[in-house]
């Protein structure tokens, strides 16, 4: 005879088998875009606190999550690990669409804005803001978002630049933004 508590437990450790199998083909999908292999770890690990349930998400949260003695090793991926930043945004963009895939799928594009205090944050300007409902200085960011029936997931980004950045050549220059970037519609 089967209990309810025999039945809970079945389907707690299917469940944990089945997140497994997906943080296993998720790292799978970013595992060449790391140049060495040593900060594959911190990054599985990173991916399965950011998963776990925790009132806020910092790397002392994180690493206390993970049982880990401080946030150092988790910083120490942050700032140092060597990654191909547009691949781990593709790769996963691609295992996830063909994860979520359907007929009826849709692209939702969403922009954030985000208030800033300074001019200095790159893309920072007096603009649009529905967040501060009107004109504010702020940084804005396009999204894309695969959404379908089997759920939805952000596949790319892009920093807006608006016109006063786009045309100061020296503003552009401590920031690292890309010679080849110009103004453009946020569409």
């Amino acid at each position: 005879m089967t209990t309810i508590k025999d039945q809970v437990a079945v389907e707690a450790t299917v469940a944990e088998r089945e997140w497994a199998d997906v943080i296993e083909a998720a790292m799978a999908a970013v595992a060449g875009c790391f140049t060495l292999r040593e900060p594959r770890l911190p990054a599985r690990q990173m991916c399965e606190a950011m998963l776990m349930e925790l009132g806020t998400r910092n790397c002392w949260t994180l690493a206390e999550a993970l049982g880990h003695c401080g946030p150092h090793r988790l910083q120490h991926f942050l700032a140092r690990a060597r990654i191909d930043h547009d691949l781990a945004r593709n790769r996963p963009a691609a295992w996830l669409t063909s994860e979520l895939a359907d007929g009826q799928a849709v692209l939702v594009v969403d922009e954030t804005d985000d208030e800033k205090s300074s001019i200095d944050a790159v893309g920072a300007a007096h603009q649009y803001s529905g967040a501060l409902g009107g004109v504010g200085l702020c940084q804005v960011a396009v999204h894309l978002t695969y959404a379908s029936v089997r759920g939805h997931a952000m596949i790319d980004r892009e920093l807006y630049l608006p016109a006063a950045w786009a045309a100061d050549e020296d503003r552009r220059l401590l920031p690292h933004v890309p010679d080849e970037r110009e103004l453009a519609t946020k569409p």
